[in-house]
């Protein structure tokens, strides 16, 4: 969420993030988490029943050997329960005209070897097609009526689906997101449908270089795979794709334990009879789950499904650990009107609750956008890179400062764009602010740059930067999709979740020498440096800037 929140919008693939692919990173959307503590009573949780449904309390008819065990938050507002296969279901009462319910499966790139690489795409575009229960025809029918709104989107730590309806339809709803990731089919013809049409995709996410080179950004700087992954499916790998191949990836990462069904002005225990109705909990895990004793008072079984990030983190990062490697790449595109340039360093993931804020409020107080604005101090105007760098370089384009932000790693830095033959004065430009963030305040970095105050983050500016980062959490949270999206994803990364006055003390706690500390920890990792465009002088001149900015290669 505050990732989100610090870049406000969501990843480019459905132009959806803090959901369609932007580079997805940026759409990682659950923050502010803290470390583990040793008990969930200490996580702001408390034990509230363990639950044997019989089918004749309810019309709805339920297996009467499933049992779960419910808790609720310490204000009370957020309900999380958990099934003996790993499942979890979490709601906020908040009312409204709408609901919203969703299923978000950690699964995605980051997790894809070279058999299955793309796969997470493809699985995303075939969701609300032929299932168990619908044909695509169907399917389609159904989310008409519905007048709502349904989507689905996969990024490198989750495939997620989503619908907002009308509180009467959350029954279909939740009907429809059922058989979409729990019963799909996988037939001939949408195999080939997706052969077909794919290609297309990846020839319009490469001729935007705003979507494009994130990705390359992310396979340049994580060159070990992992989160260097391809968020799409290479063309290779999707011809390779078959209906056998897909059902054995559904049947590998559509698993109990890896998936959270989150409502928001759901009634709970609504939500869990649907659930149920619909086979969530017959799902078998895919190791033993923890046995569900009802004699069991303190609900430690419970917990140990949600501590799934071990006993010393609630954190769970996954099994594949990202390495972060650093790299250059550069392509000659001499015949574009703008060369663009990009500047990556190692930063924090959501398992460093504490570097995550001080990143957010470093990429809000270098802020920056286009050379053009019709907006005013909202818009970042008075950021450092627009008054350090958009007004006083009449040559170039656009210039703002990124995060992508993962359970385990991130990628801060800037990008920014130019006429053809500045590229290597752009590279030495952008380099400049990142070393002059990171330098003691009232002393020079390397290469001052006259126009400069100052170096180092002043306690005004550093205000000014938290200022607008709650404001833009707090407008982002009165989305019903987002508080949908942060609740899933801070339920399935950290077993809880994490309110926005908490996060808003957080933000607050941060202090300039955090910023100067945070900014000087970026230039400890060696940089990812991309540029597309005409790239002559800036990989000439690439390795002496570097070097002269103390930046390693």
């Amino acid at each position: 969420m505050l990732c989100r929140a610090a870049r406000i919008g969501r990843h480019a693939q459905r132009t959806g993030s803090l959901g369609g692919l932007s580079a997805d990173g940026q759409s990682v959307a659950c923050f502010g988490f803290k470390n583990a503590t040793n008990s969930q009573r200490a996580a702001g949780y408390r034990f509230k029943s363990t639950v044997t449904p019989a089918a004749k309390d309810t019309s709805i008819p339920l297996n009467s050997k499933t049992q779960y065990t419910t808790e609720a938050s310490a204000d009370g507002k957020t309900l999380v329960t958990a099934f003996p296969n790993g499942l979890r279901i979490t709601s906020e009462a908040n009312p409204g005209h709408f609901a919203a319910v969703g299923v978000y499966v950690d699964a995605g790139s980051r997790y894809e070897d070279g058999s299955t690489s793309g796969y997470a795409h493809l699985m995303d575009r075939l969701a609300f097609r032929n299932s168990e229960r619908f044909t695509s025809a169907e399917a389609m029918a159904a989310i008409e009526k519905l007048g709502g709104s349904i989507m689905s989107s996969s990024s490198r730590e989750c495939i997620m689906y989503q619908a907002a309806v009308f509180p009467q339809d959350v029954p279909t709803a939740v009907k429809l997101l059922a058989d979409t990731t729990l019963r799909p089919k996988f037939l001939p013809e949408d195999v080939g449908e997706l052969q077909a049409t794919v290609p297309w995709e990846l020839q319009d996410v490469e001729s935007k270089a705003d979507m494009f080179l994130p990705e390359k950004l992310h396979e340049a700087a994580f060159r070990s795979g992992t989160l260097g992954n391809p968020l799409l499916c290479p063309i290779g790998q999707l011809h390779r794709a078959t209906v056998d191949s897909l059902a054995e990836y559904h049947e590998r990462w559509y698993r109990p334990e890896r998936i959270v069904v989150a409502a928001i002005g759901v009634d709970h225990q609504q939500l869990i009879n649907l659930c149920i109705d619909n086979g969530f909990a017959d799902l078998a895990p895919s190791h033993p789950a923890p046995a569900a004793d009802q004699s069991d008072s303190n609900g430690s079984w419970f917990r140990k499904i949600l501590a799934t990030g071990g006993a010393n983190s609630r954190i769970a990062v996954p099994s594949c650990k990202s390495v972060y490697t650093g790299g250059t790449w550069f392509d000659s595109k001499p015949d574009v009107d703008f060369t663009q340039v990009y500047l990556g360093f190692k930063s924090a993931g959501i398992d460093n609750e504490h570097g995550l804020y001080v990143y957010a409020v470093l990429q809000m107080l270098l802020g920056g956008g286009g050379s053009f604005s019709a907006g005013g101090p909202g818009k970042g105007m008075y950021s450092r890179l627009y008054t350090r760098v958009l007004n006083q370089h009449a040559w170039i384009e656009s210039c703002v400062a990124f995060h992508h932000c993962y359970t385990d790693a991130g990628l801060f830095g800037i990008s920014a764009s130019c006429r053809p033959r500045n590229e290597h004065a752009l590279f030495d430009v952008i380099a400049t602010e990142i070393e002059a963030v990171a330098a003691t305040s009232g002393k020079r970095s390397s290469f001052r740059r006259p126009y400069a105050s100052q170096e180092g983050a002043s306690l005004f500016e550093v205000k000014r930067a938290k200022n607008q980062l709650k404001s833009n959490l707090l407008m982002n949270l009165e989305s019903r999709m987002v508080q949908l999206e942060d609740l899933g994803r801070q339920i399935q990364v950290s077993g809880r979740k994490v309110p926005a006055e908490a996060m808003i003390q957080h933000i607050e706690a941060i202090t300039p020498e955090d910023i100067r500390k945070g900014a000087a920890e970026l230039l400890a990792s060696p940089a990812t440096v991309l540029a597309q465009g005409c790239v002559d002088g800036i990989s000439q001149f690439c390795p002496q800037v570097a070097a002269n900015h103390g930046i390693k290669l």
